[in-house]
Parts: structure tokens; C-alpha cells; sequence
């Protein structure tokens, strides 16, 4: 299981639960977190409080980020941007003991600096 850092605390908590009630460590599932994704003021990247308005709406630029859907370009060049992404998020684990800003983000998506072909 993959989640963002903002479940580690939590997970936690269930997988003690999950020892309380009898299951071994084995049996519990693996869980991998990543990076969290946090706006310009710090806080976590939420899609339901941005759509809700109850929190700061993205830039029009960045509205990828709450759906796929709004990517500027193709799916493959999208799929191609997001393998990239990934593949410098696995490169050290440094990256995951960090949060990373919509706006770093995007720049490891190269959106800012590259046009949108799957290359």
C-alpha cells in the first residue's frame, strides 16, 4: 500500500490495533508513504477542502494537480511526466522525509519548462 506522509501517524495506530486483536506483523499489510504535496502557505494539498473553497484555490496553470483531466496535454505525455516525477522521488530516500510544494512539484513534472510531448 502506497500513502502520503500525512497517513504515517495514523497507520500507526491501526497497525498497534491490528496487533492488539491478534494479527502478526506478517500479516499486516506493507504500506509505503510518500512525499506530501503542501500549498505555498504550508499547508497539506487538499482536494476536497479546494473544492469545498475552504481553502486556496490552486493556479489555473496547476489545476492538473486536483485532476488528471485538466493535464494540458496528452495522457502518454502526462503517464511520461508522472514516471519522470517518480523516478527522482525514488532516486535517494531523502525525498521522502520531505514535503514538497505544488510549486516544486510542478517543476518535477517539468510543466514549467518543457513542452507537453511524451519525450
Amino acid at each position: 500500500m502506497v500513502k502520503g506522509a500525512d497517513w504515517m501517524s495514523g497507520t500507526q495506530l491501526v497497525n498497534g490495533a491490528l496487533l492488539a486483536a491478534g494479527l502478526t506483523q506478517g500479516q499486516i499489510q506493507a504500506r509505503i508513504f510518500g512525499p506530501q504535496i503542501v500549498t505555498l502557505t504550508g499547508a497539506k494539498l487538499s482536494k476536497s477542502l479546494i473544492r469545498a473553497n475552504q481553502a486556496e484555490p490552486l493556479a489555473d496553470e496547476d489545476a492538473w494537480m486536483l485532476g488528471t483531466r485538466k493535464w494540458p496535454g496528452s495522457a502518454d505525455a502526462y503517464a511520461a511526466r508522472l514516471l519522470h516525477a517518480n523516478t527522482v522521488l525514488l532516486s535517494h530516500p531523502r525525498h521522502f522525509f520531505r514535503d514538497y510544494s505544488t510549486e516544486e512539484f510542478a517543476r518535477l513534472m517539468d510543466t514549467k519548462t518543457r513542452s507537453y510531448s511524451a519525450t
